[in-house]
Parts: C-alpha cells; sequence; structure tokens
C-alpha cells in the first residue's frame, strides 16, 4: 500500500479536541485579563509581553514565549475572528498530526514567526511590536490544505473552494501584501508561514540524522576503496607461461 493512501482524512469544522479546548479557553482568559488591565485598571503591561524590536529598550527575551498568547486589546472583533478561525482548522489538523506534533507546528511557527520577524526588523529598521497566533494560524491553514487538497471549504461561508486553492491563496496574499508594504507584519506571518510548513514536511523529507550518518560511512568505504587498484592476474593465459607474481 503507497503511504500516501494511509493519510488521515479531514472533517472540516469538527468539534474542537481537549487541547484545542484547553486553548482557546486559554486565550480567552488572557484577553479578558488584557482588557482589564489596559481599559479598567490602566495598568500597561502589555508592551513588555508583546514582542519588541531589538533595538527597543521594551525588548525582553521573555516576549519570544508570550507574544503570541496576546491580542489587540483594542479589537474584541479581531480577536473573536481569530478564535472562530482556530474553531474551524485546529481540530482537523490535530487529529491527523496528533495533540503533541500539533502544538510542536503551532508554536513553533510562532518561534519561526519571532525569529524572521527580528531578522527582518534589525536589516530594514522596522520597529512596531508584534503579537498575536496569527502566523500559527496561517500555518494551519496552509497545512491543512496539503493535506486535505480536494476539501471543499465554504470561503465567507458563502464561497465553495477547495482547501488547496485557499493554502496557495495564503500564501500568495500574505507574500503580495508584505512586497505592497500594505501588511505591516508580513515578514512575521511569512516566517510563520514558513517554520510551519518545514515542520511538517520535515519529518518526511529531510534525512534523519542516522541515515546521514550510513551516507559518510558509505562515502568513506568507496574512498578508501578507490586507494586500492584491482590487478587481474591474467587467468587466461596458458599455464606454460608459469605463475604471475604481483
Amino acid at each position: 500500500m503507497r503511504p500516501d493512501t494511509m493519510r488521515p482524512s479531514f472533517q472540516f469544522g469538527s468539534g474542537l479536541t481537549r487541547a484545542g479546548k484547553v486553548m482557546l479557553l486559554a486565550y480567552g482568559i488572557i484577553y479578558v485579563l488584557e482588557l482589564l488591565l489596559e481599559h479598567w485598571f490602566h495598568v500597561g503591561l502589555v508592551p513588555y509581553l508583546v514582542l519588541q524590536p531589538l533595538g527597543s529598550p521594551l525588548f525582553r527575551v521573555w516576549q519570544i514565549v508570550t507574544h503570541p498568547l496576546l491580542h489587540d486589546p483594542g479589537s474584541p472583533l479581531g480577536f473573536l475572528i481569530t478564535c472562530l478561525v482556530f474553531y474551524f482548522f485546529s481540530a482537523p489538523v490535530e487529529r491527523a498530526l496528533g495533540t503533541r506534533r500539533f502544538l510542536i507546528l503551532f508554536y513553533g511557527s510562532a518561534a519561526g514567526a519571532a525569529v524572521t520577524g527580528i531578522l527582518f526588523g534589525a536589516v530594514s529598521g522596522f520597529n512596531a511590536p508584534f503579537f498575536g497566533m496569527m502566523p500559527s494560524l496561517l500555518a494551519v491553514i496552509v497545512v491543512f490544505g496539503l493535506m486535505n487538497p480536494d476539501a471543499t471549504i465554504l470561503l465567507m461561508f458563502v464561497l465553495p473552494i477547495k482547501a488547496k486553492y485557499l493554502s496557495y491563496g495564503t500564501v500568495l496574499i500574505t507574500f503580495l501584501t508584505f512586497l505592497a508594504k500594505v501588511n505591516p507584519h508580513g515578514a512575521y506571518h511569512l516566517g510563520g508561514i514558513g517554520a510551519g510548513y518545514l515542520l511538517f514536511r520535515g519529518r518526511g523529507t529531510l534525512p534523519s540524522p542516522r541515515v546521514l550518518f550510513d551516507l559518510y560511512q558509505l562515502r568513506r568505504i568507496r574512498k578508501k576503496r578507490s586507494r586500492f587498484t584491482v590487478i587481474d592476474g591474467n587467468k587466461g593465459r596458458e599455464d606454460s607461461e608459469g605463475p604471475t607474481y604481483h
């Protein structure tokens, strides 16, 4: 049986898994605390938790870990839309990959986005802080389309579209808006998509350390063999000519 025929099937829009419920609940609690601190108690804690540029006096190492957990306290509607996207795409991808690998994919994408955004900011001078789980969500959407390309999705709950085209469109739109400077956080988003793709494809396409070691050993053996010359003993000659010594 071919490996690609053993891919797990998807059920788009299926209910949240246990891990998904915990994650969504944690994001909701954190966001409510953000709203209370920012708008009611006027405690400026958020700037120390979002990812600040390297040159900023507010930059802290822990921001690499905390920034994906925060969302814009001035946009509750944006936060709810983000949670809705998480609901639709996280469950089928997690069921296919397993909880452990899904978490690695989700937060590994956030780490890749942080590294890409910081490096881009250091080169370009882009100094805006960044936060949110959008890079991780974009990576999950792309992975969903790659794993179940023929699944039909109702875009905006109206327009039917194949999942593979949604994946391609996500990458293309993110890239074009980044080039056009319409999306100020495009570097973070592209970094998240790239990291997610590598984490998804890496296990099947990148050779393991054991395979690399075996290839190295095989190369050494071939190199040693090339130092020796194989001499034909002229076995075809008649015995009357006597033995041949080498």
